[in-house]
């Protein structure tokens, strides 16, 4: 019997296992289409800045139109918003943070509709999907601290050696979307209108977040309530690792990564939970 050529060699075969009990997913599995997962959000990446020359002037643009509108009718008005920054600096830090959460967090929410055509023909973990948008998009996060740090040298305000933990609170902020836009993600398989609620509520977010004032404007009895929104914690945090002058709030932002890791974990098993509906509710 004729022996094979020495250059012929078996197929590398591909045995998908159950997912471990804790979060339901294999670490070594995601390790393995990593190479996939870059090409996902370079594809993000590329559709937000391939056809728009100007994309990253958009960037900054609708944050900076915020910042002069309510820069004005704070002057118009003499509010005081208890701030010890620049109102303008203070504003501006606090809506880029916000937009990147919430644009995160819709797409995250619509990932399995845009990339159905992918879910339903290729085998890849599943949770690559919600997981791509989140890291695409820091590249507009990090856009939009460039006109921040052109406002801090305008009105003399400097960072702190504190500046070395914005990386984890920007890390707390991706678990948080990444949690809810799974939770939403699969739920939305079988009913549409989730969506659309997921977009009111990161609506009103804006205003019950220390986005455009901060907390010492709510009164103290109501204090307590407003701190569970997880949000909060977040946005005082990512100031305080931006500017020297501002307290790091130890046990808001604690509440707020215990929050983040308790819904991460929720949404992928309610995620790994639907992925046996995919391919018939695509």
């Amino acid at each position: 019997m004729s022996k094979l050529p020495s250059s012929t060699r078996q197929s590398d075969e591909i045995i998908i296992r159950p997912p471990s009990e804790l979060l339901r997913f294999d670490l070594g599995e995601y390790y393995q289409y990593r190479h996939m997962f870059r090409a996902l959000v370079w594809r993000n990446i590329r559709v937000q800045f391939d056809e728009v020359y100007l994309s990253f002037v958009w960037v900054w643009v609708r944050p900076l139109l915020y910042v002069v509108v309510f820069v004005a009718f704070r002057k118009l008005s003499n509010a005081n918003v208890h701030v010890s920054i620049p109102y303008a600096l203070y504003l501006y830090s606090g809506l880029i943070l916000y937009y990147y959460f919430v644009e995160s967090t819709m797409e995250t929410a619509g990932a399995l509709k845009n990339d159905a055509h992918l879910l339903t023909k290729v085998y890849f973990p599943r949770l690559i999907t919600p997981m791509v948008p989140t890291v695409a998009n820091l590249v507009n996060l990090g856009l939009s601290l460039i006109p921040m740090a052109i406002m801090m040298l305008w009105y003399g305000v400097w960072p702190s050696w504190r500046i070395v933990l914005m990386p984890l609170v920007v890390l707390q902020c991706m678990i948080l979307i990444v949690g809810i836009g799974t939770i939403v993600a699969a739920i939305t398989l079988t009913n549409r209108d989730w969506e659309r609620f997921l977009s009111s509520v990161l609506y009103i977010g804006l205003f019950i977040s220390p986005v455009i004032y901060a907390p010492d404007m709510i009164p103290e009895q109501a204090r307590v309530i407003y701190l569970v929104n997880p949000a909060v914690g977040t946005l005082l945090a990512f100031r305080s690792t931006a500017f020297a002058t501002e307290t790091f709030p130890v046990w808001a932002w604690l509440y707020s990564v215990v929050f983040s890791l308790g819904v991460f974990i929720l949404g992928v098993r309610i995620y790994r939970t639907a992925e046996s509906q995919f391919a018939d509710k695509l």
